[in-house]
């Protein structure tokens, strides 16, 4: 499995399914510091980040001189998104599926409103990615780029923060399967599927845009299927 959160990520999403499933109730004091980081084999300060992850999600209180707490109601609990138990294969399907509609209706959103500077950032971005390919990078920044470069065409400020909400799943997910399309020879396709999205992008081709991204997004998935998480 390649994991590319961070520590305290991880620890953060671990203390929370424990504090949504009841293992620490409602008002209850979290345990210390030091019991957490032993437990978890993690430093202090990565501890210290995933509290404070939790505090600013309002799932965790902090009482000067008595330590941090859950809160009493968990009404206000955040939307995220989590990998489902250790079944990365089904998370990534899974981040595939969202997408499908997100980045169909968004590519066609960017073929109606985009600007042609905001248009030629998404070829520079498929240039981009393509020469780190070449030089034996994985893309997945340049990929990424590409997409935030779409988001910026729609020119609708909700779909580009909704897209920087799911960045960090959706750099995992880029990671792993860019490096499982390069074990099975099909960076070439990844390739041809983004630059039919940008080409019609380009020629203002919503329905073409929108079919393009649709397009790509199933054969990601048919790639995770056929090769085992290669997308």
């Amino acid at each position: 499995m390649i994991r590319s959160t961070a520590l305290s990520d991880q620890l953060h999403t671990l203390l929370c399914k424990r504090i949504v499933a009841g293992e620490i109730a409602p008002g209850e004091r979290m345990p210390a510091e030091s019991q957490i980081a032993d437990e978890f084999g993690v430093s202090r300060t990565v501890v210290r980040e995933a509290i404070a992850r939790l505090r600013s999600d309002g799932l965790v209180m902090t009482r000067p001189g008595l330590g941090a707490f859950v809160a009493e109601s968990l009404q206000a609990l955040p939307f995220r998104l989590a990998a489902s138990g250790e079944d990365t294969r089904t998370y990534v399907r899974e981040l595939f599926e969202l997408r499908l509609g997100l980045e169909a209706e968004g590519a066609a959103l960017a073929a109606e409103r985009g600007t042609p500077e905001q248009v030629r950032a998404v070829g520079t971005a498929i240039d981009a990615m393509v020469a780190a390919m070449e030089q034996g990078r994985d893309g997945v920044q340049e990929d990424f780029q590409f997409h935030r470069a779409i988001a910026e065409c729609t020119n609708n400020s909700v779909y580009r923060n909704f897209l920087a909400f799911l960045e960090r799943h959706l750099r995992e997910q880029l990671t792993i399967t860019r490096h499982n399309s390069r074990q099975a020879g099909r960076l070439s396709d990844v390739e041809a599927e983004h630059r039919s999205i940008y080409d019609a992008i380009r020629r203002g081709d919503a329905d073409g845009a929108r079919e393009a991204a649709r397009a790509h997004l199933r054969s990601g998935i048919q790639r995770l299927e056929s090769f085992g998480q290669a997308g």
